[in-house]
């Protein structure tokens, strides 16, 4: 089970425990790897800067740019949103003492100096590989699938043609939101996924195949034109919101991966809804504004699994498909154009597995 703690306020997932529970011919080390994240990501520079200072145990002058970057993010775009998560993270994880019990310890001298190197150059090389065996050729033998997990490689225009009338549950959908990162990648020729368009996913007939009672999911980032676009597309599709959720990125040692600023933060959000004239699901059923935490996968956008969240607050929804799916789930019907590439033996396995 991906739930380690839960309350009403706060959710703590292990996406690598949900893998081992998952998959279970992985390697519990491999896997550890993908999420090795010990420090917050910083500059190089600023990691090898403030690595010297704590070494000369030059805390005054750490306070001091601590409070000097605040200062300068204070015009923060999402402010109430921001100290909804200070107030829920101080809360609960710093005073409640949740992160020593989960997240123990302090990252060495030396950690914060390496900035997640090692991390960041294995997932590196992994995905290569990853990438170049999923682009040439794609043998299901060559892929871990969970338990009653199918999957189909398509676009997602292609939406109507696999689903026929069927009707779903759950429809999860974490969009390949365009993104100035992603075409960076591109450029550099790195890879990254296929984006699209706000309105060529509004388009998608959503509405025509979630099930009277029925959910949908979306994953969204902190860009306000993307979160305007998100009640655009619930309106379109005869939607209303149920619940806001935030995902809170955390080290291993439970500091967040990065401060909360103008142009990044530490989370994302998570907009769930049903059908207007659905009465099942109140805006009751899933606690709004809960902040789920987790470790972050290294993997750009491989992001932690819901199924435990849906099973806890949404019992009895068991048609799930998910859309621009990039792992497979137990029991989850998944599509897009990398549906099963993140379920590449190479991942989870050591060679002589």
């Amino acid at each position: 089970m991906a739930i380690v703690y839960s309350s009403r306020e706060i959710m703590i997932l292990s996406h690598e425990k949900y893998l081992l529970d998952t998959l279970p011919s992985a390697c519990k080390a491999k896997v550890g790897q993908l999420f090795n994240v010990e420090t917050p990501f910083r500059m190089d520079a600023e990691a090898q800067a403030l690595a010297s200072r704590l070494e000369n145990d030059d805390y005054d002058s750490c306070k001091r740019r601590n409070k000097k970057r605040k200062k300068c993010d204070t015009a923060h775009p999402l402010e109430e949103e921001t100290k909804h998560l200070h107030k829920i993270y101080s809360k609960h994880f710093v005073q409640g003492g949740l992160k020593h019990e989960y997240f123990p310890g302090l990252p060495s001298h030396q950690q914060i100096r390496l900035n997640n190197l090692p991390l960041r150059e294995y997932v590196k090389k992994t995905i290569s590989y990853v990438d170049d065996n999923f682009k040439n050729r794609i043998n299901e033998d060559d892929y871990l699938i969970p338990q009653g997990a199918k999957f189909k490689i398509c676009d997602i225009s292609q939406f109507y043609t696999f689903c026929d009338e069927r009707k779903f549950d759950v429809i999860l959908m974490d969009p390949p939101w365009e993104n100035k990162h992603v075409k960076r990648a591109k450029l550099a020729g790195s890879g990254g996924y296929q984006m699209l368009d706000n309105m060529d996913i509004q388009k998608i007939p959503v509405d025509k195949f979630l099930s009277e009672k029925g959910i949908v999911v979306i994953w969204c980032s902190n860009n306000i034109r993307h979160r305007e676009a998100v009640s655009t597309w619930l309106r379109t599709w005869s939607l209303k919101q149920i619940a806001k959720l935030y995902w809170l990125k955390v080290t291993k040692h439970g500091e967040l991966v990065c401060d909360f600023s103008s142009h990044k933060n530490p989370h994302e959000i998570i907009i769930i809804a049903t059908n207007k004239d659905n009465l099942t699901w109140t805006t009751s059923a899933v606690p709004d504004n809960l902040v789920v935490m987790s470790q972050p996968s290294g993997i750009h956008s491989h992001k932690p699994p819901l199924s435990d969240l849906i099973d806890k607050y949404f019992p009895g929804l068991e048609r799930r498909v998910e859309l621009f799916a990039r792992y497979l789930q137990p029991n989850w019907f998944s599509l897009g154009n990398e549906a099963c590439k993140l379920n590449h033996k190479s991942l989870y396995q050591s060679c002589d597995n």
